[in-house]
């Protein structure tokens, strides 16, 4: 957030522990000086300060962090899905080839599995 207007040099006070804090987090803020870290914390607090005339506010600061965090999460959860699906599948066709059924028979338990499925909400039980 690099203004391209010029600065006015003012009086500003802080505290060494204020000092330190700025110095401590310029990467995180991604700032190059102390000056554009405190531009920085100036425009969000204001924006903290005027949420409740701006809803849009924290949506607009968060949605992006918690859009790849839950980017993130989808990748990690298909990627388990689909390794889970192919050892499934391996051990599906071995058992079918093993016990010699036809696709008739097994068109047959798939349709009652799924309607199992279906009826439980999608909480398979192993009893009768």
């Amino acid at each position: 957030m690099r203004y391209q207007e010029k600065r006015i040099k003012t009086g500003l006070a802080v505290t060494a522990a204020h000092l330190k804090l700025c110095d401590e987090n310029l990467r995180r803020a991604g700032a190059d000086s102390r000056n554009e870290f405190v531009e920085k914390a100036i425009a969000f607090y204001a924006g903290y300060l005027n949420a409740a005339q701006n809803p849009q506010f924290f949506d607009e600061i968060f949605t992006s962090e918690a859009q790849k965090k839950m980017e993130t999460l989808g990748r990690t959860m298909g990627t388990g899905q689909y390794k889970i699906a192919v050892e499934l599948a391996k051990l599906s066709l071995l058992l079918t080839e093993y016990l010699g059924l036809d696709t008739a028979k097994l068109r047959q338990i798939h349709q009652q599995c799924a309607e199992e499925v279906k009826r439980l909400g999608s909480v398979p039980t192993f009893g009768k």
